[in-house]
């Protein structure tokens, strides 16, 4: 009996200890398999800093350029707008009584270049089209000029005409009367010829031969005077063809003279009327960025808002946030611009709502120090979404934790630090 008891508590030691070695190479195992995941398993490095988003761009502050009566509020502080949103009316009575001043002022001065040009070109009258009763009653009358100046040059350049074919018509007839007295001297001149060898016979007398001796000189004598008169004639129908050149040509000269008097008015006239326009569209004050009204500084309809005042205080909500995060000086040397980060906003649970990832933008070149006298670095981090939703908005001025992604380690070299740092610093002490 005692023989199989010792058999059996032989063979219960032989499998404790088989277990218990076991136990040891599991371990061992378990072990070896833990080192070797902290040897190649990395976790991230952060730097932590506290932070407060600012707008990412400065806040947008509306101002009545030119003042006036408010006639219409249109938004609420707190309300989000969009860009181009009209937001309040200021009263335009009178700038849009000086663009419709200046409308019609423009347009008769374009009438007027139009006729002048006209005029100065001897072209047809072209000119623009009116829309309105009072333009085209403009527009009439710029046409009665033109037809006026034109029956007036008409009056000038025919006179001349009149006068030029006169000297015409005296010209043709002194020509005729030339050759007729050219026509008789040399028939004068053949008879003389004919009858002066019957002289010497008797068939005529020496009185016969000086009648036509007289004859000769007569007709010689009027056609030199008609040579005479047509070299005058001449000489008047050139003075006439100049004068009603110069007639035309200083009657052009005038016009384009007003052409060019008109339209240097004109182009003031379209500045001004530039900076009247500009005056309507500022009545209208509307959103430039989209964003939430913080203030509204011009409240009352019917108020009086002074040129140049402040009426309406935007802060921008499309871009991404910007939050200016308090870091340590003993934690800033491995911090980069570029760097990856996240951002945990307190108003927020993060273990519900998670946080935004953001990069960092850039470092404050030196410390800062607060009321309080402490000393820190401002990192400006910006996130690559403006809020988490629409139901849940990030304003400026919240706070949050920022963690800043400056590198990897291995488990292993985490666990091992303590004792490489005590290593590096012991038996060192006096």
């Amino acid at each position: 009996m005692a023989h199989f008891e010792d058999a059996a508590d032989a063979v219960m030691s032989r499998q404790a200890t088989q277990r218990a070695q076991q136990i040891v190479r599991v371990s061992a195992a378990v072990v070896v398999l833990l080192v070797i995941w902290a040897a190649f398993a990395k976790v991230d490095e952060v730097t932590r800093g506290e932070g407060r988003v600012v707008p990412s761009r400065q806040l947008q502050v509306l101002q009545a350029l030119d003042g006036g009566v408010v006639t219409e509020i249109l938004v609420r502080e707190g309300e989000v707008v969009e860009p181009g949103q009209l937001l309040l009316r200021i009263d335009e009575t009178r700038a849009n009584s000086g663009v419709r001043e200046s409308a019609a002022q423009g347009f008769a001065l374009e009438a007027r270049t139009a006729r002048l040009r006209a005029l100065a070109e001897g072209a047809s009258f072209k000119p623009p089209v009116p829309e309105t009763e009072e333009e085209k009653s403009i527009l009439e009358e710029e046409r009665r000029l033109y037809e006026s100046k034109l029956s007036e040059l008409g009056n000038l350049v025919g006179i001349s005409r009149q006068q030029l074919s006169q000297r015409q018509q005296e010209l043709s007839e002194t020509q005729a009367r030339r050759a007729a007295a050219v026509r008789g001297l040399e028939l004068a001149q053949q008879e003389l010829n004919q009858t002066r060898p019957l002289l010497a016979t008797g068939a005529v007398s020496q009185v016969d031969i000086l009648r036509l001796e007289r004859d000769v000189t007569r007709g010689r004598g009027e056609a030199e005077q008609a040579t005479a008169q047509i070299a005058r004639v001449q000489a008047a129908i050139g003075e006439a063809t100049r004068k009603i050149q110069e007639t035309e040509m200083s009657f052009r000269n005038e016009a384009r003279r007003d052409m060019a008097e008109a339209m240097g008015k004109l182009n003031v006239l379209n500045q001004g009327s530039a900076a009247l326009a500009d005056k309507v569209d500022k009545a209208q004050v509307k959103s430039p960025v989209r964003g939430r009204v913080q203030r509204l500084l011009a409240n009352t309809v019917g108020g009086v808002v002074q040129p140049g005042k402040d009426i309406v205080e935007i802060v921008p909500l499309d871009d991404a946030l910007v939050l200016e995060a308090r870091v340590q000086p003993k934690d800033i040397a491995f911090i980069r611009p570029g760097q990856d980060a996240n951002v945990k906003f307190t108003a927020y649970d993060f273990s519900i709502f998670g946080g935004l990832e953001a990069k960092v933008e850039n470092i404050s070149p030196d410390t800062v120090t607060d009321e309080r006298g402490n000393s820190f670095y401002v990192v400006r981090v910006r996130t690559t979404r403006p809020n988490f939703d629409e139901k849940l908005p990030v304003i400026p001025g919240m706070t949050a934790e920022v963690d800043v992604l400056t590198g990897q380690k291995t488990v292993l070299s985490y666990l091992l630090k303590p004792v490489l740092k005590a290593k590096a610093y012991a038996l060192r002490e006096r």
